[in-house]
């Protein structure tokens, strides 16, 4: 069973109770405190595309990339209809080359958890690293091991009123460090399946990757908030600068 497959048409509906715009207004505010002013932004993991349309509205040039080509596709669908001009590429966020450089660089939503391995995440540090322009802003967030431990993923909405229903059963393995989530869907008459698995990554690992790449001014914040991560903080949001020449 592949992530983010079968769901990938029925994702923003999955997600029309998020709010985005919350999320965009928390991201302009970290951008605010690293005084970085961007007109290109690079959404790494960017989904359906969502986040880029907004940030578009805001009068940024965004583009995207993501691992699943099924939502990829809905977010050139999206964009094609609504007459953005957002660039939106199939590529893992591991390895991708956008053959660009850009001012800022995200990655929301728990995104980056998808990566198994340290050694991944950390080549996706590098990755974005090369993407920026020097004085650039990498922000980003994780799941951590408090979110996998408190049950977080396990989550059902089988009302009959709506219009796709779903229940997740979190699996966590304190010793990988891994979380595996069996998910199961209903739409319309259709059932579907998918199996997503999250690593926590441990937040001074995080930091000594960021180092190591060569980012700057690191700071983490309990999402949503400019308050350090605490103990049952679940989500940790991350600000990074590639340093200016």
């Amino acid at each position: 069973m592949t992530s983010f497959g079968p769901v990938a048409p029925y994702y923003d509906e999955l997600m029309k109770q998020v709010p985005y715009r919350m999320w965009v207004g928390y991201y302009m505010l970290l951008l605010s405190q690293q005084d970085v002013h961007p007109k290109r932004i690079l959404d790494v993991c960017c989904g359906t595309g969502t986040m880029c349309e907004m940030l578009d509205r805001e009068g940024m040039s965004m583009s995207g990339l993501d691992l699943a080509p099924g939502m990829i596709d809905v977010a050139r669908q999206k964009a094609r209809k609504k007459k953005f001009d957002i660039r939106y590429e199939v590529m893992d966020a591991c390895s991708f080359e956008m053959n660009d450089t850009y001012d800022a660089a995200f990655s929301f939503f728990d995104s980056l958890n998808n990566i198994l391995e340290p050694a991944g995440l950390e080549m996706a540090f590098e990755r974005v690293y090369a993407h920026l322009r020097p004085g650039g802003s990498w922000i980003f967030d994780l799941n951590t091991a408090y979110a996998f431990e408190a049950q977080l993923f396990d989550q059902q909405d089988l009302r009959q009123n709506v219009k796709l229903r779903y229940k997740w059963q979190g699996e966590w393995d304190p010793e990988q460090r891994i979380i595996t989530v069996n998910m199961k869907f209903w739409m319309g008459g259709e059932e579907f399946d998918e199996i997503h698995r999250q690593r926590a990554h441990d937040v001074e690992e995080v930091y000594a990757m960021l180092e190591r790449v060569g980012f700057t001014k690191i700071r983490a914040y309990h999402s949503y908030t400019l308050n350090p991560p605490r103990y049952r903080s679940d989500r940790i949001h991350f600000t990074a600068i590639r340093p200016p020449e």
